[in-house]
């Protein structure tokens, strides 16, 4: 907090990790299974052992096309429908959420500027259900204006505020300095492109890296000034469950 209250930043985004160790003879493609299964509305990838079912998408493109989903703001499922449902409403109406929200969005906004019209996007940001967590979340559509490639566009979106902090080369610097391992991976674009340059990338979250029977899972929050530790630690434990339930 000493960064945010210095003026340093606005937001960043810290992670950690969580390690374990795989039994002998286990099949990543079941695990892939599992995850796709358990939730079908992510990304669900497994690229030389980084495997992992992500939520946000950072760009799309096709036909000069472009599709992207933010995601900041997080809130844990209720446990029956009522109380699911005043979480969902609690998050829509949290001002550190919305805030945490509006800076990830901004970031991908602005980076878009060179390279795309007619951007579009909703006012105020939709709840993204998911089987452990609710987000906050806003889609974003445009045309493509220079003919860059799917990654020339990660390129420049990529990090987004939503993974790194606002402003963002200062939120780099900031989770250099306090971080106490490499990131990798996560985090980073996952996805495919085409020959013709078009593709889809997810920013690689929820997700672990194998290693021979090691595996490392990584989980990460915003925080804001109005940020809780106790709150933002308990959500990080939340985003752990994708991969941990899969890896039972």
């Amino acid at each position: 907090m000493v960064a945010i209250e210095g003026g340093e930043v606005s937001k960043v985004v810290l992670a950690r990790p969580l390690d374990a160790e795989l039994p002998e003879g286990t099949d990543l493609r079941v695990i892939a299974r599992d995850l796709a299964f358990g939730y079908p509305d992510t990304f669900t990838f497994a690229v030389d052992g980084l495997i992992g079912s992500s939520p946000e998408t950072l760009i799309r493109s096709e036909g000069g096309e472009l599709t992207a989903r933010v995601l900041a703001g997080s809130m844990g499922r209720g446990t029956d429908a009522r109380s699911d449902a005043e979480a969902a409403l609690a998050l829509a109406t949290s001002q550190k959420d919305l805030d945490e929200h509006a800076f990830a969005l901004r970031s991908l906004l602005l980076s878009l500027e060179a390279h795309a019209g007619d951007v579009m996007t909703a006012e105020t940001p939709f709840t993204l259900k998911l089987p452990n967590l609710w987000h906050l979340a806003t889609d974003v559509r445009g045309h493509l204006t220079d003919g860059a490639s799917s990654l020339d566009l990660i390129d420049s979106l990529h990090p987004t505020a939503a993974v790194a902090g606002t402003p963002t080369a200062d939120a780099l610097r900031v989770i250099r300095r306090l971080e106490p391992f490499d990131r990798g991976r996560y985090a980073g674009p996952v996805g495919w492109v085409g020959a013709d340059g078009d593709g889809e990338w997810a920013i690689a979250l929820r997700c672990a890296q194998v290693t021979g029977s090691r595996v490392r899972a990584f989980a990460g929050a915003g925080i804001v000034a109005d940020s809780v530790p106790e709150r933002e630690v308990a959500e990080t434990t939340m985003k752990f469950m994708p991969v941990a339930d899969a890896l039972g």
